[in-house]
């Protein structure tokens, strides 16, 4: 996955999130992996295909319109493909869809190299927490999650540009203070 373009959370949030990723890890007996916990608006598999100043462009184009975002991950969800992921997910807000909305406008011109399950319309947002889990690890960390489960709340706060899953190339912070 060379690029993708992340949402990610307030320092609370993001350690609650990280915490729960961490148990699940230590639960089916597997390194916790070292992602930054966040939420994806967009991925671009074909690095040649896509120029990353671009994507940089559309991240100071958005970050300045938008506010800090608030999000409750309310449920636990699993992917049922070969890549079994297991997820949080978020209560798909009208802001939540704002903000994605927003993105794929701004990089209309790229919408074909795009992953097309992160294209308006077929986008389900998640929070992984594992992924490539056997089955019977998968069906423990779930059973696990599920006698625990609280929601989790808290804020987006800012949108990065992140390279080669876990290095972090631009990063913006929303910009507009919430309207009350």
């Amino acid at each position: 996955m060379p690029y993708s373009i992340e949402l990610r959370f307030d320092d609370a949030l993001t350690e609650a999130v990280a915490r729960w990723s961490e148990a699940v890890a230590a639960l089916v007996g597997l390194p916790c992996g070292v992602v930054e916990p966040h939420v994806s608006l967009a991925v671009y598999d074909d690095r040649a295909a896509v120029d990353p100043d671009k994507l940089v462009a559309a991240l100071d184009r958005l970050a300045p319109r938008h506010a800090p975002t608030p999000v409750t991950f309310a449920s636990v969800g699993v992917f049922p493909t070969e890549e079994r992921v297991l997820f949080l997910a978020p209560v798909v807000s009208p802001r939540l869809l704002a903000l994605h909305h927003a993105y794929h406008s701004l990089t209309a011109e790229l919408r074909p190299r795009c992953r097309e399950h992160y294209l308006p319309g077929n986008w389900v947002p998640h929070c992984t927490l594992a992924m490539l889990l056997p089955l019977p690890e998968l069906l423990r960390a779930l059973e696990q999650l599920a006698g625990q489960w609280t929601p989790l709340s808290g804020e987006v706060r800012h949108v990065a540009l992140v390279e080669d899953p876990a290095i972090t190339v631009q990063e913006r912070p929303f910009a507009r203070q919430l309207s009350r």
